[in-house]
């Protein structure tokens, strides 16, 4: 049997006929590359002993780093680290995001000073805390933990101070993506029975069950309220390709295509007249939007590349987001290996070793 420890490939003699292991496990091979976010190390063995396994490489480390319209580089927040989903708080003073510990393995929720500083940490159970959203007032932030066995909702004062409140329970696995600026809903991305994503809009406060805000025969992600809480942004595969749609809240009505050559994760500019979006080659788009008497689009113009920290998995949600004025972009830039380790075979790898 072979598993991971502390980031080394062990390996254990196991005995099929009475079930249990036997003997003290051995070295295989050091510093397995191993994502925490879906306790996943990339490893393999085949039943004829041929063993396959990426050594750890530093292409998941990024740094946060504003820019303005034109990909200037203006400033470097915080240190660079194994973290994603970068979210500014309503008032623009702080940044919320979730950071993996290089030293145990854990992902917890921290918060900078969007002006700088040492991080504050906001989280920190033992069991995994990702996505952070703020608040519309900023006091209290929203979040996924795995601390049940699946990913639940929770939320808990944005000061780090108090405990965490359970906001929904269920086995599916889900994320919030956004809070309405009238504080009365989360809105969040779940699978559903067939894998597809659709979003729901939770009641914060008292009883109510999550309503769906788009099921359909296609996957939805990415959700993000207006300014006026009217509408929301999202991105949609319903084309056959990823795509950014604005559509009514709560509905029911139509939806307006945004994009024109694929997009991903939009955000508003807190005016509510500019949309962004990430193209698929890496480039981040705009658009001129307006809400009334209908919504209505003007074509999207390229700001400027950027060098994204890619997701690992489902709880990367965002790779940047956007001041207030729409002037600067926080973007959770990567800054590890241009390239991956290689990956490396071990034939007949069991006789190698002592068993």
């Amino acid at each position: 049997m072979l598993f991971v420890r502390e980031g080394n490939l062990l390996a254990q003699a196991f005995d099929a006929r009475e079930l249990r292991i036997t003997g003290e496990p051995f070295a295989v091979a050091e510093r397995i590359q191993h994502f925490t976010q879906i306790y996943n190390s990339l490893f393999s063995v085949s039943t004829d002993n041929m063993l396959l396994y990426q050594n750890r490489a530093p292409s998941s480390i990024a740094q946060l780093v504003w820019f303005d319209r034109d990909g200037k580089r203006l400033a470097f927040l915080g240190r660079p680290g194994d973290q994603a989903s970068p979210r500014i708080s309503p008032d623009g003073k702080r940044v919320a995001l979730h950071v993996i510990d290089p030293q145990t393995g854990n992902m917890d929720i921290w918060a900078y000073e969007s002006s700088g500083g040492i991080a504050t940490r906001l989280t920190s159970h033992t069991g995994i805390d990702a996505g952070p959203i703020w608040s519309p007032d900023g006091s209290r932030i929203a979040f996924t933990s795995i601390r049940q066995g699946h990913a639940d909702l929770y939320q808990k004062s944005s000061s780090g101070a108090g405990t965490e409140e359970n906001i929904f329970r269920s086995e599916r696995i889900k994320h919030p993506t956004d809070w309405s600026p009238d504080g009365r809903f989360v809105l969040f991305r779940a699978a559903d029975v067939e894998s597809k994503l659709e979003l729901r809009a939770m009641p914060v406060s008292g009883d109510g069950k999550p309503t769906p805000f788009v099921k359909a025969g296609f996957s939805v992600s990415d959700g993000q309220f207006s300014p006026d809480g009217s509408f929301v942004a999202c991105s949609s595969n319903e084309s056959g390709k990823w795509e950014i749609y604005v559509a009514p809240f709560p509905g029911p009505g139509g939806n307006w295509k945004v994009s024109s050559e694929g997009g991903s994760e939009p955000r508003w500019r807190r005016d509510g007249k500019e949309l962004f979006y990430l193209a698929p080659d890496g480039v981040l788009m705009a658009v001129t939007v307006r809400q009334t008497p209908t919504f209505d689009a003007d074509v999207p113009k390229p700001l400027f590349p950027i060098r994204r920290r890619e997701p690992v998995a489902t709880l990367d949600l965002f790779s940047y987001d956007v001041s207030a004025d729409g002037q600067r972009f926080l973007v959770n830039t990567d800054v590890g290996e241009t390239t991956t380790a290689p990956l490396t075979v071990v034939f007949n790898w069991v006789s190698d070793f002592k068993k």
